[in-house]
């Protein structure tokens, strides 16, 4: 039979460069675990959309049926002149194109979310492709390696009792690191969403400031001009604030530890209403009301900033936590290896109780 000290001197090279691919993937199954969660988020809240999507689809087409039936009808609008109730014809006319728009408004609202979404799900699922081939080298490599070892090392080793339990620390050692990179992943998951959410929240602040602009012009007789570009503001500060409240959302069910952020509404106001009542008074309330959503704005900013400076410092903790684990492991793979190393070194110096052991072919049965 082959000594082991030979078996070992021919595997020493193999073993060494098996080692290095090991530690080079040893972050990727629970970074593949944690980025298989958020993919599964991505999903849930697509899903969740795009239902959202379909329903508003179908109630666009009523409320258009609805609009379009006072639009187009000249018998209705008769009939109202007629009976001297034209008022209330414009007036129902109005508040079915009101009606329409609103729910136009909300649909295109939503599938910018589905938009976006989907952009993030592709992007995920491109990392998700590339931890899936560090986790093949990986196993491969642990599997190679396992079969050197036990080519060697087979089953419980009596003769070797320092070699056992040096494995055994090894594997604990694994398994502390593997739970260790878990939290890390967690915790930079969080970090990007809640990151992602305070861009959004500036992108917000920005559009709103921009409509705050346009309304102070319209007070001083700006126009129908500055009117649309004070609503196509708010409505781009509403669709980036609907995307943070999602970002948040996400990072909650990664961590319990984020908390809901305040509330934010966005002010909302009518076209048609600013042709037909447009006056001072009017402008005057509405740009208040754009003020109010620039405090609201303000004190989510506040909220943000704190969560995302504990995520961050909760990352930072982590990290250090797993930095500690993996040079354990480190140190445990070391102690295995020399451990094994000692046991070739016994053996090659002539320990004939070793080698006893080791060497002698079993009894015959």
């Amino acid at each position: 039979m082959t000594s082991i000290a030979n078996q070992i001197k021919d595997a020493a090279p193999r073993n060494r460069e098996l080692l290095a691919i090991l530690s080079e993937t040893d972050h990727a199954l629970p970074t593949l675990e944690q980025q298989k969660r958020y993919i599964g988020d991505l999903n849930r809240e697509l899903s969740t959309v795009q239902k959202r999507i379909m329903a508003l689809d179908k109630q666009r087409a009523k409320e258009f049926k609805e609009h379009k039936k006072y639009r187009d009808s000249v018998m209705k609008r008769f009939a109202y002149r007629v009976s001297g109730k034209t008022d209330k014809f414009e007036a129902r006319a109005e508040k079915e194109e009101q009606e329409y728009f609103a729910v136009l408004q909300e649909e295109q609202k939503a599938k910018e979310q589905e938009e976006n979404l989907k952009g993030m799900r592709s992007k995920a699922l491109e990392v998700q492709s590339d931890l899936e081939a560090e986790v093949t080298r990986h196993t491969e490599a642990q599997q190679q390696l396992d079969g050197l070892y036990d080519s060697i090392f087979q089953g419980f080793t009596p003769a070797f009792p320092e070699e056992d339990r040096s494995e055994q620390n090894a594997e604990s050692a694994l398994q502390a690191y593997h739970n260790s990179r878990v939290n890390v992943e967690t915790e930079l998951q969080v970090v990007h969403l809640l990151s992602g959410a305070k861009g959004r929240l500036y992108n917000a602040l920005n559009y709103t400031e921009e409509a705050l602009s346009h309304s102070r012009m319209d007070m001083f007789g700006g126009g129908t001009l500055n009117d649309f570009l004070e609503r196509n503001a708010l409505d781009k500060a509403e669709s980036q604030v609907a995307q943070m409240f999602s970002l948040v959302r996400q990072a909650q069910r990664m961590s319990p530890k984020v908390h809901d952020l305040p509330a934010v509404g966005i002010a909302q106001g009518s076209l048609m209403g600013d042709v037909l009542f447009d006056n001072i008074f009017s402008d005057m309330a509405f740009h208040d009301k754009i003020k109010d959503s620039r405090a609201a704005l303000n004190r989510a900013r506040e909220n943000i900033f704190h969560q995302l400076a504990l995520a961050q410092s909760r990352h930072q903790e982590a990290e250090q936590d797993m930095n500690a684990h993996a040079a354990a492991l480190t140190t445990a793979r070391e102690e295995l290896q020399k451990a094994r190393e000692r046991i070739f070194e016994r053996i090659t110096d002539g320990d004939t109780g070793y080698q006893a052991t080791i060497d002698d072919d079993p009894p015959p049965y």
